[in-house]
């Protein structure tokens, strides 16, 4: 920024220009070798000028707001408008600082709405509509493991027991209710081995991957399929529910805990992470 002194004070142009009386008498000014109009309007500039100006009262304002969690009061209004008088200056737009401040003082209540909508658009975006489920893997001391055969809806097919987890419900709790429910089992401590996931009509489903290996009660089949103890090995030779190939890769992996599916073209393919 360019500096000029004056009775040996140096000063800024932005000092410079703050002193220049808007309605001066005379109204044109030699300042930095150019002939201008101290007397200028806010009103007088040009649609790109007041656009980019109007840009940069929004980003100061927000930047004040992050940092300061408040608006800019009337004493700190000129805090925000020094900020942005640096970048009309840098620009090489003339304007006295005075109606830049006065026209940052007139719309302040609209860029502050502005800033507010800014902010919440962006906490918005990060909230989505999601459906927790649950699912376990449950195995005895003979190698076997506890599975469902899945008949009475839309998802079918060999695979372990589990369901949705209800409001306010724990992960945890609600996995061994789950598993009471569909097998007469209670599960104890089950572990969480992994993520299953996907997006379908703009819902997150997430199902959570649980292994557990002590139990009580007596099996029973319910409402939901019959269930029954099979060899680990011989499961994976039935026609088993869509995506429990990778819930067997993350159950009994070392390295994979999460499954995204992403549709293609011929259905739902699962990444392994």
């Amino acid at each position: 920024m360019t500096q000029t002194r004056f009775c040996g004070i140096v000063k800024s142009e932005r000092e410079r220009r703050k002193e220049v009386k808007p309605m001066s008498r005379k109204n044109h000014k030699m300042i930095d070798g150019r002939l201008l109009q101290t007397d200028k309007k806010y009103s007088q500039l040009k649609i790109k000028q007041k656009e980019k100006i109007a840009e940069w009262m929004f980003q100061a304002t927000r930047d004040y707001y992050m940092k300061k969690c408040t608006f800019p009061s009337d004493k700190h209004l000129e805090e925000v408008v020094d900020s942005v008088y640096e970048k009309i200056e840098d620009a090489e737009i003339w304007i006295p600082y005075g109606e830049v401040f006065k026209h940052y003082k007139s719309k302040r209540s609209d860029i502050n709405k502005r800033v507010r909508k800014s902010l919440n658009e962006k906490e918005e975006s990060r909230i989505e509509k999601v459906c927790f489920m649950n699912m376990c893997m449950i195995q005895d001391d003979k190698g076997n493991v506890l599975v469902l055969d899945k008949v009475n809806d839309s998802y079918t097919g060999t695979t372990f027991p589990g369901g949705h987890v209800e409001a306010n419900e724990i992960f945890q709790k609600s996995m061994i209710r789950e598993v009471w429910e569909e097998t007469g089992l209670t599960i104890e401590v089950p572990k969480l081995g992994g993520l299953y996931h996907w997006h379908k009509s703009g819902v997150h489903y997430v199902i959570t991957l649980y292994k557990a290996n002590k139990f009580t009660g007596e099996l029973k089949s319910s409402e939901e399929g019959r269930v029954y103890w099979i060899p680990l090995e011989e499961l994976k030779t039935r026609e088993l529910a869509t995506g429990m190939e990778y819930v067997l890769q993350i159950l009994e992996s070392e390295q994979v805990g999460e499954c995204y599916m992403h549709l293609e073209a011929d259905g739902y393919v699962g990444d392994l992470y």
